[in-house]
């Protein structure tokens, strides 16, 4: 009971707290926000989620410190995902208070997050099919596994390729709905606040 409480607080930051707070942080570091160090961070923070669980820190699968770490990550990765495409196109939206739209996106992204962690495999079968749990990249991952001939390797539960693409799945798929949502907002006329 205590470790949903948990996941359920660290939900609530990454939605409300945290994109806001890396926005603000981008934003006093450099201005303009370089869009590399944002692609640098997000692939940093996938080579320590994929370090995390290949040292084997948790050994325990169920461990609460090693769900709530492994949440964190994952959550920290779409709230890049939400603000990185702030940067390129959303000046062009002429929001003054972004950080009110990132909660709808982090949201969206978190509802993403969790569905594609809810994906069910049977003990020592393959894991399940990226489509089922992403629905815009999900395609994309399972077209190149079986382009490239590797399902064996990409659906094996013994090996780490199936979290990484899931990961590198979950962030393209944030990322290209926050960047779509942008160019929707930049293509609407600035509302006129008297």
């Amino acid at each position: 009971m205590y470790e949903d409480q948990m996941v359920l607080l660290l939900f609530v930051i990454f939605i409300l707290i945290v994109p806001a707070l890396l926005y603000a942080g981008f934003r006093k570091f450099k201005n303009p926000v370089p869009l590399r160090l944002l692609l640098i961070l997000a692939v940093l923070d996938l080579l320590v989620m994929m370090g995390i669980f290949e040292s084997g820190i948790f050994p325990e699968p169920g461990s609460m410190a090693g769900t709530l770490v492994s949440f964190a990550l994952m959550l920290l990765l779409t709230s890049l995902a939400v603000i990185t495409p702030f940067f390129w196109i959303g000046n062009r939206t002429g929001i003054e208070r972004p950080w009110l739209i990132f909660t709808l996106l982090s949201f969206v992204g978190v509802v993403l997050m969790f569905i594609s962690t809810m994906g069910e495999s049977l003990e020592g079968g393959p894991l399940p099919r990226f489509f089922l749990l992403l629905p815009l990249t999900g395609w994309i991952l399972d077209g190149f596994a079986a382009i490239l001939q590797v399902q064996d390797i990409v659906y094996s539960p013994a090996t780490l390729v199936h979290t990484f693409l899931l990961a590198v799945g979950l962030y393209l798929e944030v990322f290209i709905i926050a960047a779509l949502f942008y160019v929707l907002l930049s293509g609407l006329p600035v509302a006129k606040n008297e």
